[in-house]
């Protein structure tokens, strides 16, 4: 006669023999459902087995299975042996049934498992096709992006040169204006000296008039025209020397102005550079949040809600990156 055999651990044989006797005690078919609620535990997997072996070795303890036991089966009365027997067919059709129903069950379960497992492959190559895309996409603003800082790093070096030329051209007009002070004053010292010799010569004169005053008049005559002579070419001396000045004013106040729109100049080129210098690091970030995207999307298992949301946070952080970026390049 077989025995119940046990395991080491979950729901023992014996368990699932001793239930379903109670369950025959009581008048009742033992089936897989009932087993396992006079048990409080197992599955419909582990109680079948167990509940088959109990119902194979049911005839021969019943003494209705075999010529070997009819001497015992002559002492079984009629109505019981009916009975077990139809509680033998019942409960193994209704076993079958059951583990039927839980394999069907099953085999549904693992092709709508399949079936949604093979939709988030889907959607899960796709998202990586449209990162893809997004990621070149990127790459191509972020080289552009470099193109333009570099080229407004040469832009801001040549206004600094022409800046630095525009310095040494206002010190030279400087010096040139100086130089033309020098030469206005040196003029009025020559046309004063000029002056009091004038006036050192008429007195001279005038002393001499009463000797020879035809003489003087001459003289006087001709020291007039020698000092008029004098005051007109200190005077077009002093005209040249004044037009020279205002000249080299003019000059450096339009270089002052030169000088002073490329300052604005070079600060408008250091805020482009600074604005380009944010849109390389703002690609740079959102083509790193692409990176982790496409990697947690790999590694995640299909229907993660976790991973899900974390790459609905890393989307919607590339979405405001890429709107600030927009909103830089927008004129104002």
């Amino acid at each position: 006669m077989n025995t119940p055999k046990n395991t080491s651990r979950g729901v023992q044989e014996a368990d699932v023999w001793a239930a379903a006797d109670a369950l025959i005690a009581q008048g009742l078919r033992p089936t897989i459902e009932r087993v396992r609620q006079h048990i409080g535990r197992g599955s419909p997997n582990t109680v079948s087995p167990m509940l088959e072996n109990w119902f194979a070795t049911l005839g021969r303890r019943l003494g209705v299975a075999g010529e070997q036991d009819a001497a015992q089966a002559s002492s079984v009365p009629e109505p019981i042996q009916r009975m077990a027997q139809e509680l033998w067919s019942t409960a193994r059709e209704e076993a079958l049934q059951s583990a039927s129903a839980a394999l069907a069950e099953r085999e549904a379960a693992l092709q709508a498992a399949e079936a949604e497992q093979a939709a988030q492959k889907e959607q899960l190559l796709q998202r990586e096709t449209a990162m893809q895309a997004q990621k070149e996409a990127m790459n191509q603003a972020l080289q552009l992006a470099q193109a333009q800082a570099q080229d407004l790093a040469r832009r801001l070096d040549d206004v600094q040169q022409q800046l630095q030329d525009r310095d040494e051209r206002m010190e030279e007009l400087r010096e040139a204006l100086a130089q033309a002070s020098r030469q206005k004053e040196s003029l009025q010292q020559k046309h004063s000296e000029e002056m009091q010799a004038a006036a050192l010569e008429r007195q001279r004169l005038a002393e001499q008039y009463a000797g020879n005053e035809r003489h003087m008049l001459n003289e006087v005559d001709r020291a007039r025209q020698e000092l008029s002579n004098a005051k007109k070419a200190a005077q077009e001396q002093e005209r040249k020397a004044e037009a020279r000045s205002q000249e080299l004013q003019a000059r450096l106040e339009r270089s002052e102005q030169e000088i002073l729109n490329l300052h604005t100049q070079l600060q408008a080129a250091q805020n482009a550079a600074a604005l380009a210098q944010e849109r390389a690091a703002d690609i740079k970030s959102l083509l790193e949040a692409q990176q982790r995207m496409a990697a947690a999307g790999s590694t995640a298992e299909p229907g993660a809600l976790t991973a899900s949301s974390a790459r609905k946070s890393n989307l919607s952080a590339a979405r405001r990156s890429m709107l600030r970026m927009r909103e830089r390049r927008s004129p104002r």
